[in-house]
């Protein structure tokens, strides 16, 4: 269990006593402690006696270790241990890697492949003394040519894995429908090439671990804020050569953010656990950040696309050809599968039946991908909306009207994309004609941004204006196997059936404490998206209690399943269901409890506000008084809330072959009003709306919150935020925060945001995942808005981030 005090829900809002919780802006039990500074992350943990870990980290993007001298850090009194790759083979394991054939240790083995890869380890009392004492190691390099650029990568002599024999680890093309005979037909054929830069979710809070080992037990305890802690913990055990049920990761109930970013920091906790098995104390790390900009495995995608899409002289789109390469970095880490994960939103919000899919996932001398809020699809949405937009464009009819074309009708949902996957529940042209409507009343008039004489007035003065709708898909909720099933071999896949698909439910356990309160333990980790506050308020609805009746803790690694966990917008959905069952199977336990009690059948009572209550008689029992009844744990339950795809045959397609099964398709409805200064190159975002649908809401102030906070990280992918490579060197240039921009409260815009409500009949409550929303919407919003404000001039925003430098570029081109 965890060792952090389970957290009493006194923000739960006792005003709403009587009403239903779900639905209702239940204030966050989280934010007292955090806002209070009550809150534990892993910079407060340090057990006696506890060490501190600093890493000797590569200053060149490729090179030969020749040697690693230590001699002198381990001459030093104050040093406690040197760790190099030499003990870490002698004891332990290289970390699973993403793609079978590549041979990760925790620490370089041989050659240095990114600026910032750690070659050796150093222990000391505290962390200035550790960095004192990594400054002795002395390491000998032969430097070697980097490759850099993604594109070039795939036709370089220069290997980043030698043995590989290429940079191009992983290659395919899929293709649904016919193609060919769309493009062949099609009566255009329009053509993009659009670029992507390397972004990431730069938490407040980097990666740290405290790492303690039982030579007793010969176990480990690891506390970490690792993400899916359930799910990736064998890339710790593994490397460890310990069994599950020997390392313990404990991830505390407050992490300040991740966003999928570190999903990939157990290279972190494999070396601290190493450090502290070979020294017998706990050992502790956190990342600075120059680190976790620099090496600390973070960055997420880098792609260039060549698209192509089929037309028609009507508008109708008739096919669409994607091929895009992207730059793993070093290493093929666990987020292989986001360049697959855009197959569940392919064809966006668009009914297009014929498609191709190819991409190129190319190692370079840069630090390795992992995850990151939207995992792959934010680039997608990007690149074809920008195609969209280009295709209009060359037919000459507004970007606006093509859209809504081709937009899928309400009368077709569900509906079936080419790759299998299925949106649930929605209305996109009414969406687009409510924002319409919107603009119209609001900006499109008289003293409105978009008022015709005021837009030619600032136009004048050099500052163009413009905005762009479009539907934007948000796909939510992974599960199954899907992850295995990228990698498994053609012929296992043709024949599986719908038997051999493993689901990932969600987990939840919940017990009546002596004084009738319910304690609730979730088996995922959470950094910040307040799944104590939703779990509360789902419970407190099904046991008619308030929510501050509710208590809700963790489960570490070891108690709890193995399941997904937090990623993917899963949560709500999967906590929501979760919550339901396990209410009701407690209200069902509690009731066989009284009946046993009473001597009456079950039939004879009922559960009913927080009291069980015996039919044809005043006779009634308290939570508080069936506690005390219970003397073999009946008032401990657990539920586990099944994946919503399994029970529906419409997914049994997708779900035996390799496609991602998604079952909620959130969406959103952007026009972001941008001004575009062309003297500078400056593009401001004037006010950003959005009407979006995300099923049932079951907190609107959290569903807000997930928006804005992902409105702003759009924002900045789309604006200002790149981790940049000198292409020669292959040094990062990004590796301060006065280097890697994020939007300040300065950057970000007035945000007007309406919402639609059209509930999903794949999941328990009828929400659906948001939890990436606005990172995947507003870029590409945001990008085909600057394309509308440049239409006269010819230009458009083909590279995000469309920074100052690249907007000047590309008026400039357009002059000449």
């Amino acid at each position: 269990m965890s060792e952090s005090e389970p957290q009493t829900g006194h923000e739960a809002g006792d005003e709403l006593e009587g009403r239903s919780f779900t639905g209702q802006s239940v204030r966050r039990f989280e934010d007292r402690r955090i806002l209070t500074g009550e809150a534990e992350y892993i910079h407060d943990v340090t057990p006696p006696g506890c060490l501190e870990m600093a890493i000797v980290r590569s200053v060149h993007a490729h090179a030969n270790i020749v040697d690693v001298d230590t001699s002198a850090a381990e001459d030093h009194p104050d040093c406690e241990l040197v760790l190099t790759i030499e003990d870490l083979q002698e004891s332990y394991n290289p970390q699973p890697c993403g793609l079978e054939g590549y041979e990760e240790w925790s620490l370089a083995d041989g050659k240095a492949r990114f600026v910032g890869e750690p070659i050796a380890v150093v222990v000391a009392a505290d962390r200035y003394l550790a960095e004192d004492m990594a400054d002795l190691v002395n390491v000998e390099y032969e430097t070697l040519d980097p490759v850099v650029d993604g594109m070039d990568a795939r036709e370089s002599d220069t290997l980043v894995h030698e043995d590989a024999g290429t940079n191009v680890a992983d290659n395919e093309r899929i293709a649904f429908g016919d193609p060919d005979g769309a493009f062949a037909d099609a009566d255009h054929v329009v053509e993009g090439t659009y670029e992507w830069g390397r972004v990431s979710g730069v938490p407040l809070e980097t990666a740290g671990v405290v790492a303690q080992y039982d030579e007793d037990g010969d176990s480990f305890h690891i506390d970490c804020n690792i993400q899916l802690h359930t799910l990736v913990d064998d890339t710790v055990y593994e490397t460890l050569g310990r069994p599950a049920d020997r390392v313990e990761l404990n991830v505390p109930a407050d992490v300040g953010g991740s966003f999928g970013t570190k999903i990939a920091i157990h290279r972190y906790c494999n070396l601290a656990a190493m450090a502290a098995e070979q020294l017998g104390r706990p050992v502790k790390f956190v990342e600075d950040r120059i680190e976790n900009l620099q090496g600390g495995d973070m960055h997420c995608s880098e792609r260039t696309y060549e698209m192509r899409l089929a037309c028609d002289d009507d508008g109708t789109m008739r096919g669409l050809d994607v091929w895009f390469v992207d730059d793993f970095g070093a290493w093929p880490h666990y987020p292989v599968n986001q360049v697959l994960k855009p197959l569940s939103v392919l064809t966006n919000s668009y009914a297009i039946d014929d498609v191709v899919y190819e991409y190129d996932l190319v190692l370079t001398n840069k630090t390795a991908q992992t995850a990151y809020r939207g995992f792959g699809v934010d680039p997608h949405q990007y690149a074809l909306e920008m195609l969209v937009d280009d295709a209009a464009r060359e037919l000459d009819i507004d970007p606006t009207e093509f859209r809504r074309r081709n937009l899928v009708t309400p009368d077709q949902l569900p509906y079936r994309i080419p790759s299998g996957n299925i949106y649930d529940s929605g209305d996109y042209p009414g969406a687009m004609d409510r924002m319409d409507e919107i603009l119209d009343e609001n900006e499109r008039c008289e003293g409105g941004l978009l008022d015709p004489e005021t837009v030619e007035q600032r136009r004048e003065e050099g500052f163009y204006r413009g905005t762009q709708t479009a539907v934007l898909i948000e796909p939510g909720v992974s599960g199954s196997d899907w992850t295995d099933r990228q990698r498994t071999d053609d012929e296992t896949i043709q024949n599986r059936s719908r038997e051999d698909v493993a689901e990932l439910p969600e987990h939840l356990r919940a017990e009546v404490k002596p004084d009738g309160t319910v304690l609730a333990w979730l088996a995922t980790d959470s950094s910040g998206q307040g799944h104590q506050t939703l779990v509360a308020q789902l419970l407190a609805d099904e046991l008619g209690l308030l929510p501050s009746d509710i208590e809700v803790d963790y489960l570490d690694s070891v108690e709890a399943p193995t399941e997904y966990g937090s990623a993917a917008s899963r949560m709500a959905v999967m906590l929501s269901g979760a919550s339901v069952g396990v209410g009701r199977q407690l209200r069902d336990a509690l009731a066989e409890l009284a009946a046993d009690h009473w001597g009456v059948d079950r039939e004879a009572v009922s559960y009913r506000d927080g009291r069980v209550e015996r039919s044809g008689t005043d006779d009634s029992l308290s939570l508080a008084e069936l506690a005390e009844l219970d003397d073999e744990a009946r008032t401990h339950v657990s539920y586990d809330y099944e994946h919503p795809a399994t029970g529906f045959p419409e997914f049994d397609d997708a779900l035996t072959h390799k496609y991602p099964v998604y079952p909620t398709a959130a969406y959103a409805v952007n026009a972001p009003i941008v001004e575009v200064d062309v003297e500078t190159g400056e593009v401001e975002v004037l006010k950003f709306y959005t009407l979006r649908d995300c099923g049932t809401m079951l907190n609107p102030m959290i569903v807000e919150g997930q928006a804005h906070g992902g409105i702003a990280q759009g924002l900045g992918a789309a604006l200002m935020e790149e981790f940049g490579y000198d292409q020669g060197s292959g040094q990062p240039q990004a590796i301060t925060m006065f280097d890697y921009l994020l939007p300040s409260t300065k950057n970000m815009p007035d945000i007007e945001m309406e919402h639609t409500s059209h509930p999903s009949p794949f999941t328990e409550t009828g929400a659906k995942g948001v939890g990436e929303g606005g990172m995947i919407d507003a870029p590409a919003a945001i990008a085909c808005s600057i394309n509308d404000a440049l239409e006269p001039l010819g230009v458009t925003a083909d590279k995000l981030p469309f920074t100052a430098h690249r907007a000047r570029k590309r008026l400039r081109e357009a002059e000449e």
